[in-house]
């Protein structure tokens, strides 16, 4: 499936993904108990992410995703949906997905402050202090860090 670029603003990239847990938050607006997974996020933007992942999940409205990690030193809590999804061009049975983030007001201003935050931080350097990247212990997926550019 071939996805365009819709993006509504620029995207922090990282040299290192993300580290961060996945889970389940609901299907058909029905709240489901669901195990933890890593993911590895490869940017994000405030209304989206893009992350990579061994499991292949559908493009769907009805599946809400929570994603849980740590942007300088603040543990911070992501709902979104998946809107594109395509196979890695890195990893053989890798899946990236194009994630909406869905905020409240609360998350939304943190969010928004971090996000901010983290710009300002990598144009000066590649990594962002009091995040967590993912690393051979922590991820199953790593290394999966280089991109190609452009």
């Amino acid at each position: 499936m071939r996805h365009f670029n819709r993006r509504k603003e620029e995207r922090q990239r990282f040299e290192i993904p993300l580290c961060t847990e996945l889970t389940i938050s609901s299907i058909n607006q029905k709240t489901v108990s669901s195990g933890r997974i890593e993911i590895c996020v490869k940017d994000v933007s405030i209304h989206g992410l893009r992350f990579a992942s061994s499991l292949r999940f559908p493009v769907s409205e009805n599946l809400l995703l929570k994603f849980q990690t740590r942007i300088m030193d603040n543990l911070i809590t992501l709902t979104g949906k998946i809107v594109w999804r395509t196979s890695s061009p890195l990893k053989p049975f890798t899946y990236e997905y194009g994630v909406q983030l869905l905020h409240d007001e609360f998350t939304h201003s943190l969010f928004t402050k971090l996000y901010n935050d983290m710009g300002i931080w990598l144009k000066k350097i590649p990594f962002v202090p009091g995040c967590r990247f993912c690393n051979t212990e922590s991820c199953p997926l790593y290394p999966i860090h280089k991109q190609r550019t452009k």
